[in-house]
């Protein structure tokens, strides 16, 4: 005797597909995402990425520096 299926739980069920419209304009983009150039990158020099790490830190420094003027104004000290 053959075993009954069991429901599945709501969540679960299966989608119904897309209408074959949907279907077509999704083949339209893709190929024109084929068509399209890709822009190369010039590879990034010695100086490019020294001159990036530096303005990473300060603006880390920067950033942690209006935190902590934020959370504690610069006149109030720690001590009173």
């Amino acid at each position: 005797m053959a075993r009954k299926k069991r429901k599945k739980p709501a969540g679960k069920k299966k989608k119904k597909s897309k209408s074959v419209r949907s279907k077509r304009v999704k083949k339209k983009f893709s190929a024109a995402a084929k068509k399209r150039k890709v822009r190369r990158q010039q590879p990034k020099t010695l100086s490019d990425k020294v001159a990036n790490a530096y303005h990473t830190v300060i603006d880390t420094i920067k950033g942690t520096d209006e935190l902590r003027n934020k959370m504690e104004p610069p006149a109030t000290s720690e001590t009173e």
